[in-house]
């Protein structure tokens, strides 16, 4: 079982895990960028929002 699995299944997991980390990673640069978006842009905020979630 992967430290994912385990963090999804509720189970004690270690959050140091690569994947976790580069997903982590990935999440705060998409947010980052989300947040750097102007508000009338709309078409690409919905794109990295759906990247995102």
């Amino acid at each position: 079982m992967t430290e994912r699995e385990k963090m999804l299944a509720g189970q004690l997991y270690d959050c140091g895990d690569k994947e976790l980390l580069e997903r982590w990673n990935k999440a705060k640069d998409l947010t980052r960028e989300y947040n750097s978006i102007a508000s009338e842009d709309l078409e690409r905020k919905e794109k990295v929002l759906s990247e995102l979630l």
